[in-house]
Parts: structure tokens; sequence; C-alpha cells
């Protein structure tokens, strides 16, 4: 019977998905990834609830959003340069470490009634500022535990382990407003953050593959830009990511409001919407993982892009709550997606030297989307969550067309 089961578990670790678990550095990294990203998943639930209790505004939603985007367009270039200079396993732990003062000071002043918008709006720019840079180091880390070989599957994994984690924060976090107060999710950030501090300080023996420290870090920084002016791929990767994160991530800031407003189904079906939506991702994950080395990755995330504009138009038109939960997981399979493929697509377009840049170049992407949430707060203020949704989600399809005839060499990625 013993041998049965130990024979069927290796069985399971040879499948193609779970083999990058086959090393022990990327297993610690993959219990961090698990660890952190309870309390990220919390984090966003309790804020979005928090804000919507304390303005009662779509806008304001779209301006707490937004102030959490805008460091990656200020810091993502910065971040990138700096991510292929220094040691990105001790940079990914001091961001560890920042994260839990700013998870704690924020609970703090909630559990002692001081919060006010303009705390919230504060702590989350900071917070946005250290995952500007935390980010880039994150992401280029993995493909040094894994090399380039095993990018797809162990980036793939390594979102499963971040969406298969919310499907409990999600709850979690509802559960802990119910029975602690608003405060409490933020103190479990902080637990989890430190948690994984002390699992991330466990990672030895990886090879430090940064770029020459004799130049200067503007010369890497200029560097970082000309990559975007002279490579094609790149520079449409870019553009895919920032208008993907305008109109497409924009969604989380109305999903109180749908929640509270137009389903009628409070923190707890907005915690189900949470739960759903990492349910999509981890699928999204498992499936990129399972195709280890895939030759045609192009296809593979424009057929995303375009499954996310779709879906976030049928989300917006739903009017039956069991219903929305389907369509926001379909939205929440397709954005995880698709964010993993810029980060495979976009490290394997460079150089090894430069793949803390060119993930810095996707954090300044992203940043765009402080563009987007705060139009789509504005607009769901004027003319209703529904429509102003929509709006958006019909803005993808567009691009995505625009996309397959103005550069048809990302088919062929």
């Amino acid at each position: 019977m013993a041998n049965k089961v130990t024979n069927l578990f290796s069985s399971i670790a040879n499948i193609r998905i779970f083999q990058p678990l086959h090393s022990r550095n990327f297993g610690l990294f993959f219990l961090a990834t698990i660890t952190v990203s309870l309390g990220n998943i919390m984090m966003g639930v309790a804020s979005g609830w928090l804000v919507l209790e304390l303005t009662d505004s779509p806008l304001s939603l779209g301006l707490v959003w937004a102030t959490r985007s805008a460091p990656n367009l200020i810091w993502g270039m910065l971040a990138g340069a700096v991510a292929d200079r220094v040691d990105r396993r001790k940079l990914h732990i001091v961001a560890l470490a920042l994260y839990s003062a700013c998870g704690f000071l924020l609970g703090y002043l909630i559990v002692q009634d001081w919060i006010q918008l303009w705390h919230v709006l504060l702590i989350t720019f900071v917070w946005g500022s250290i995952r500007a840079f935390d980010g880039p180091a994150r992401q280029a880390f993995i493909v040094d535990i894994v090399g380039r070989e095993g990018a797809m599957s162990g980036i793939s994994l390594n979102a499963v382990g971040m969406r298969g984690i919310g499907i409990i924060g999600g709850v979690a976090a509802r559960n802990y407003f119910d029975l602690f107060g608003m405060g409490w999710p933020f103190f479990v950030l902080t637990a989890a953050n430190i948690l994984a501090i002390g699992i991330t300080a466990y990672i030895r023996g990886i090879e430090e593959r940064t770029v020459a420290k004799k130049q200067t870090l503007w010369s890497d920084l200029v560097e970082g830009i000309q990559i975007v002016l002279k490579n094609r791929v790149v520079l449409a990767l870019m553009v895919m990511a920032a208008t993907c994160e305008m109109f497409g991530f924009s969604y989380s800031v109305l999903l109180p409001v749908f929640a509270r407003d137009i389903l009628g189904v409070g923190a707890v079906g907005l915690g189900m919407f949470s739960a759903v939506h990492s349910v999509g991702g981890l699928v999204a994950g498992l499936t990129l993982a399972s195709l280890g080395d895939y030759k045609y990755k192009g296809r593979i995330i424009l057929g995303l892009f375009l499954s996310f504009g779709v879906s976030l138009v049928l989300f917006a038109n739903s009017s039956l709550y069991p219903l929305s939960l389907f369509f926001i997981g379909i939205v929440g399979m397709t954005a995880a997606g698709h964010d993993a493929m810029q980060h495979i697509l976009l490290q394997l377009n460079v150089t090894e030297e430069q793949r803390g840049r060119a993930m810095g170049i996707w954090q300044l992407s992203i940043g765009f989307g402080v563009l987007g949430s705060v139009t789509l707060g504005a607009i769901a203020e004027a003319l209703g969550a529904p429509l102003a949704q929509s709006i958006f989600g019909a803005v993808l399809v567009i691009i995505f067309v625009i996309l397959i005839l103005t550069v048809p060499k990302l088919r062929k990625l």
C-alpha cells in the first residue's frame, strides 16, 4: 500500500505542470508566493470595500486604484535597471518587510478609527512604489531559478500559487470583516509577509545574473529605453500590456459597486467574486504550465487578450449573480493568462543581461492603468457601472483587431 502511495506521488510530481517543483529553490519560492498572495488578496478585497464604505463613490475607488498604479509609471524603468544590478533575492526580502509595515499601519489606523481616505491613498502609493521595484526583480528571479527553458512552466506555476490561494483569501477577507472588523485583514497581510521573509531567506545557490557593475545605473536605464525603441516585439508587447492595463485590469475598481449596488450581494458577494476570479486564474496557470515550452506563444497571448475584452462586456451586462460569477471566472482566467504570457514573452525576447529591464518595461506599461482606473470610475459615476465597464471591454476588442492588422509578427512569437 505504501509503495502504491509513493508511486502515485512520484507520478504526480513527474507531470509536466509540477516539474519546476523538483527544484528545492523553486519549491521555497512557490511557498513564499502562496503566503504573500494570501495577504495581497485579502488587502485587495478589504481596501476596496473600505473605500466604498468611507466615500460611497466609484470615482474614489478609481482614485485609489490609480494611486496604486501610478508608481509603476514613475519607477518602472528605473526598477528594471535596479533589478539587473542587485541581488534579486535580497531586494525581494526588503520589499516584503516594507509591505508588512504598510499593512500594519493601515490596519492600526482602522482599528483606532482614525482612518480617512487620504490615509488610504498615501499608504497605497507607498505600497505601489515598493511593488514597482519588487515586481521586475521577482519575475526575473523566477527565471534565475528555473532557466530560460523552464520559463513558461515556472512563471505559469508561480501564477497557479498566486491565484490558487486567492480562492481562500477572498472568502477569508469577508469572514474577517464579520468576525474581527475591517482592520484585521491588514494584520493578516503583515503576518503573511513576515512569514514569506523567513521562507525566502532559505533560498540558496542561485547564480547571480546581473549586468556589469562598472556600467552606471543611468547607462542601464538608457539601455532599457533602447530595448523598447529597437526591439519591435518588445514594443508591441508593451503596447498590449499598457492597453490591457488601462481598459482591462481596471475592472477591479468597480467590483465593489457591482457587488453592493448592481447585484445586491454585499461583502459576501465581493469575497466570492475574488474567490471565483482566482479559480479562473488557477485554471489559466495550470493550463499554461502544462504546455511546457509551447511553440505558438504569440497566438496564446492574442487569444487571451481578445477573450479578456469579451468576458468583461458579458460580465458588465449580467443581471444574475450566478452568471456574473461565471463571467468573472472567465475574466480571471484571461487576465491571469495574459499577465503570465507577458512575463514569459518579454524575458524570452531579450538577452540574459536584460531580463530585469524587460520586466521594468512591463512594470512601466502597467502604470498606464492609472489613466484607465480614474476614467472608468468617472464614467461609472456619470453613466453607471455596467455601461462604463461595457465600453472598456469593447475598447479591448477594438485594440485586438488593430494589433492583428498592424503587428502580424505577434502571431509568430
